[in-house]
């Protein structure tokens, strides 16, 4: 663990004007590997050595009596209204504190959270202190020093924890959280003066990389490797070393900071929230938005943020109403965006968007910031000097009327009536979801330009955890500004996108055809200009790879009412089903097996599920069969994993020792040559070729550069599309892309005939055609293959029509390649009928002559020719600059009507330039220049 130090102006644009501005050190940690949802702290007071070091504040000891005069003048305070946490800071005020903590996870976890406590009393001490065996500077330098702290915090007081485990026998061990309140303040802001108390102890979540070399204390036998580490207040008003940082005031009663969201901050590591500040420079992920982020300590620490939906969802408290199948089955859908609730919207099989409605107001409708600015009277016999009332008086003058906060007797605020109240505006806040296959406390939104967990802007800036050049703003967008809300009148928006006024029919919000408002207004429709988070707006509604989602919402009045459409360039309908896998196909059905090993099915023809079989599947069965119109295959009753043949030859089933293919292949006279890889190996007859890439997903066969053959497609473990001719030479063009997965689908395109090629890409489904042309749309579901029935492309969640006369794409009569097994029986034959091409007559036996990589940089090279006419033989023949002979090598088996290949070793020849001659039965044909690099 290491405590990162990064510009925070805690204080918002909820906090009326700016006093004053310091930065909050973010604590990176990792999170409790073992989280508890009830937790039961068990807490120690710890005092230091008692000194007068300037380099800490205080004298190592608790404060025990409120003592805030001016060093300058002891006549005079350094507050005379409302002082918040104060002193003796004692048992009951820790209680307080934990107090605080429970009701905020109470609150925000809709109750799944319930903290109990019990701090552990020093029987030597009349105040329960323990004492430590070091001055407060010597704990202060790093992680380990902390983890000495704590480590010594619980060794000093073992013997009372023991006694009162022994004495509390229903306390579950692995619910108890260790927390050590030490006296002073945290080290846990920097400020934009000098601070003089650089040796103060920094809050944290003491985790075991902290410890390093040290043994971790033993409590009941067991080893405490986490807990949390915290000061007695982070009120600086108790300490002088504030008039030497804010040097200068009259008053410091708008300086101070409560402990809340510190608390709730660090006890959200040990509850299992991933941090989602980026945890390598300390720059805001989600800002002010979320708890384990800047939002910790909004309203001054006193009304920290609520963790972000998705880690609501994450951690159980919340239930997500997914509109994705509702939304897709209609042209849009209008509805209330509920306070309390979560949207979800699919883009993609690990992308989404989550939706929430956040009210900063009270019930009278007025904001923080507007009882802080409104305020302007008297408190407790003393006027304020001018119209400004500090934040927390200006809050307690109303607090009786509107029950803002809850007070224990010693000042502590240890209740908010809702923690919303410290964000600086009401509206909608639009979530950008990219789910996370490592670790989530790996730092997820380390990538700035692709966080797992983002906000999407509303001002059209992506500010959050960027450079601020907002240099004198008092909101610093880099954070979070009310400006990022979705919300009617959003100015912000408006001036980041040009959005035109339309007219929409008041009751279903659909569009009428009117031009100004007038005649918008007689046609009986309403006017508006509203704010749109779609796939041409700013910010977009794009996947983080900028793959078009489809995905639009629109604002359509200030109560939350949202218009939600996805508007695809190819028609498409979602099935929402808990499924297993998919079994297999027939030439309208798709079959599903469910978790309970039944099998149901969807027809194409209509959307509709049935059951398909009384009996039971068997997960790992396939039975392979000839019949290419057969219906789906009866594989739910057998037992042994693939594969059997089940051939129209053999009326038994045939055991299969490998995978394999069927097309048409360097025998042409045979229409039905057999493919199988073995160890590197594709195999065809007798004839076989290495490969130099791995099929991960299947393999694929088409005559796609139309020679009349079959060739060879799959995607490597690089994720690039290869294609192999029957020689076991590269097809032109080929490797292609990257980021590929799947089995790879090969069609033609309607109009043009051209072939497209169709593979998953990451987490959207790419089209490519040969040309280099690509579109990309979205896919739902990530652990199905793709596959095309009925002329629906499905990824067995989300069906794209691509017959549809209004899709970009339409399928052609050619189709190549459909599914892992490309018919719906599973036998694995291309079934689109090769025919012979035909050639350009030429008198050139070869016409293409090139070699590749060139320079030669890794010792070897392929040389590339395309051979017009039989030949018996090939030749090359290799020369250096002054014309000598210095190598030759030899083909054979020439494949006429197709490009072959030779590979030289160049690693006996030194670098430089030579010449290569390639020769027909000794008669030169080409010659070409080849250089070795160094």
């Amino acid at each position: 663990m290491f405590i990162l130090r990064i510009l925070f102006c805690l204080y918002l644009v909820i906090n009326s004007s700016s006093l004053f501005g310091y930065t909050f050190n973010l604590v990176n940690s990792t999170s409790s590997l073992n989280p508890t949802s009830n937790p039961h702290i068990i807490a120690i007071m710890v005092e230091f050595e008692e000194d007068n070091s300037p380099l800490t504040s205080g004298n190592g000891l608790f404060l025990d009596s409120l003592d805030i005069d001016m060093v300058s003048d002891s006549s005079l305070k350094r507050c005379n209204q409302f002082i918040l946490d104060k002193p003796p800071h004692n048992a009951d005020y820790f209680s307080s504190q934990i107090q605080a903590l429970s009701n905020y996870y109470s609150s925000v976890s809709n109750g799944n959270v319930n903290i109990t406590s019990e701090i552990i009393l020093n029987p030597n001490h009349e105040k329960g202190y323990y004492k430590l065996s070091k001055n407060m500077e010597l704990y202060s330098y790093s992680d380990n020093t902390l983890s000495e702290l704590f480590k010594e915090s619980l060794e000093i007081s073992k013997n009372d924890i023991e006694f009162y485990l022994e004495s509390t026998p229903t306390i579950n061990f692995d619910d108890i959280i260790f927390t050590v309140f030490h006296a002073g303040i945290g080290q846990d802001f920097s400020f934009p003066t000098f601070d003089p108390t650089v040796y103060d102890i920094k809050s944290a979540y003491i985790e075991p990389t902290m410890f390093g070399s040290i043994d971790y204390p033993i409590i009941n036998g067991n080893s405490i490797s986490s807990g949390l580490l915290l000061p007695e207040t982070q009120n600086m008003i108790f300490f002088s070393s504030i008039e030497d940082i804010f040097y200068g005031e009259s008053s410091y009663c708008d300086y101070q900071l409560g402990m809340t969201g510190t608390f709730s901050f660090l006890m959200g590591y040990a509850l299992g929230l991933p941090p989602l500040f980026n945890t390598e420079t300390g720059q805001p992920g989600v800002g002010i938005f979320g708890l384990m982020d800047y939002g910790s300590n909004n309203g001054r620490g006193i009304i920290p943020s609520l963790p972000s939906p998705w880690s609501r969802i994450l951690m159980n408290w919340n239930n997500t109403n997914n509109m994705t199948a509702m939304t897709s089955s209609a042209d849009f859908l209008v509805f209330d965006v509920e306070v309390n609730e979560i949207y979800q919207f699919d883009v993609s099989d690990n992308e989404y968007f989550l939706i929430e409605n956040k009210v900063n107001g009270l019930d009278n409708g007025l904001t923080i910031r507007d009882v802080v600015s409104n305020y302007n009277g008297p408190y407790e016999d003393n006027v304020f000097p001018d119209s400004y009332s500090n934040w927390l008086d200006a809050i307690i003058a109303v607090n009786d009327t509107l029950n803002i906060f809850e007070f224990s007797e010693d000042s502590v605020i240890t209740s908010v009536i809702h923690y919303d109240l410290g964000l600086p505006a009401s509206g909608l806040l639009i979530w950008h979801v990219n789910e996370q296959t490592s670790s989530l406390n790996d730092g997820i939104n380390n990538d700035s330009n692709n966080k797992a967990i983002s906000i999407e802007e509303a001002d059209g800036a992506l500010d959050i955890g960027f450079e601020s050049y907002a240099l004198f703003s008092n909101d610093d967008p880099t954070s979070g500004t009310k400006w990022d809300f979705w919300y009617r009148g959003n100015e912000a928006y408006h001036y980041a996108n040009n959005i035109d006024f339309k007219c929409f029919n008041p009751e279903s919000y659909e569009l009428i055809e009117a031009s100004y408002n007038m005649q918008c207004i007689d046609g009986g429709g309403v006017w508006l200009k509203t704010e749109i988070f779609d796939q041409y707006s700013n910010p977009n509604s794009n996947l983080n790879d900028n793959t078009k989602s489809f995905f639009s919402l629109e604002i359509l009045d200030s109560t939350a009412k949202v218009k939600v459409s996805y508007s695809s360039s190819i028609p498409y309908a979602d099935i929402s089903h808990d499924y297993e896998k998919i079994l297999g196909t027939s030439p309208t059905k798709v079959f599903y097996g469910l978790d309970d090993m039944t099998v149901f099915n969807i027809d194409l023809d209509s959307f509709e599920f049935s059951q398909s079989f009384d009996e039971l599947y068997s997960s790992n069965s396939v039975v392979l069969t000839s019949d290419i119109d057969q219906n789906f295959s009866n594989i739910y009753n057998i037992t042994t994993p693939f594969g059997y043949l089940l051939s129209s030859d053999f009326p038994e089933l045939i055991e299969v020792e490998s995978e394999f293919w069927v097309g048409t292949f360097l025998n042409i006279e045979n229409d039905d040559e057999i493919l199988t890889y073995d160890d590197n190996q594709f195999m065809i007859g007798e004839f076989g070729f290495f490969a130099e890439y791995i099929p991960s997903d299947g393999v694929s066969l088409a005559d796609i550069d139309q020679d009349g053959l079959h060739e060879i497609i799959f995607v490597d473990s690089q994720g690039q599309i290869i294609a192999y001719n029957d020689n076991g030479t590269l097809v032109n063009g080929f490797p292609m892309g990257k980021d590929y997965h799947g089995v790879v689908l090969i069609v033609s395109e309607k109009d043009t005939d051209d072939i497209v090629i169709i593979c998953r890409n990451l987490s959207h489904i790419d089209f490519v055609w040969l040309n280099g042309d690509l579109i990309s749309v979205p896919s739902l579901n990530n652990e199905s293959d793709l596959m095309i029935v009925s002329d629906y492309l499905t990824d067995g969640s989300r069906y794209y029509d691509l017959a549809d006369q209004d899709a970009f794409f339409q399928i052609g009569d050619d189709k190549h390649w459909v599914q892992r097994y490309n018919t719906h029986s599973h036998y694995p034959t291309a079934i689109d009928a090769s025919q012979s091409a035909t050639y350009p007559s030429t008198d050139e036996i070869i016409t293409t002559f090139y070699n590749y990589p060139n320079p030669i940089k890794d010792g070897k090279t392929k040389f590339r020719f395309y051979v017009n006419q039989p030949t018996d033989d090939i030749d090359v023949k290799i020369y250096n600059i002054s014309g000598h002979l210095i190598d030759s090598f030899s083909k054979e088996n020439i494949i006429v009507n197709e490009y072959n290949e030779i590979e030289w070793d160049v690693d006996n020849f030194l670098p430089g330039l030579y010449f290569a001659e390639i020769l027909s039965e000794n008669v030169q044909q080409k010659i070409i220049k080849v250089v070795i690099g160094h």
